[in-house]
């Protein structure tokens, strides 16, 4: 056999073993870095665990809640919001994601309840919201929900 046949089906080889590396959570999390979001941030009279943003994700499981915050460098940012929906037990009954002004005062929100979030998620189990950032700074960024489900969850800032 020639060296360039044996390079060819080396080639096609690592093709094929790799084809199976890259993972629907790969994908989603885009080459972001996980960041557990252990700490204890002073935000809006409350703690928030972590800052998230263009370059971070984090691995959690609901129900209950998490606090982060992210930061604007514009007045008309708005911030996406995405979810990876992983080991899902129970879809629960609401979502509710809540945007603070770095001032604390302004709140934006979103609040699906009474849906089926399995069924919302569809076959790649996404789930995405768009809310405004009014102002810029930090803004304290909220999230609560009653279903049962391991999630990843990215943080998008777009100015």
């Amino acid at each position: 056999m020639q060296q360039h046949q044996i390079s060819i089906i080396f080639a096609l080889f690592l093709t094929l073993t790799c084809s199976g590396c890259i993972d629907e959570e790969s994908v989603f999390t885009d080459g972001r870095i996980e960041d557990l979001c252990n700490g204890a941030i002073p935000v809006c009279d409350t703690q928030a665990s972590c800052m998230l943003g263009n370059d971070d994700y984090y691995r959690g499981s609901f129900p209950g809640g998490l606090r982060v915050f992210a930061r604007s460098q514009s007045d008309e940012a708005k911030v996406r919001v995405r979810f990876l929906l992983t080991n899902m037990l129970y879809p629960g009954t609401e979502l509710h994601i809540q945007v603070r002004s770095p001032d604390c005062a302004r709140v934006v929100e979103e609040h699906p309840r009474d849906i089926d979030f399995f069924d919302l998620a569809g076959d790649n189990r996404i789930l995405e919201y768009i809310l405004a950032m009014p102002g810029k700074g930090d803004h304290l960024v909220e999230v609560f929900s009653d279903m049962n489900a391991e999630f990843l969850m990215t943080i998008t800032i777009v100015e």
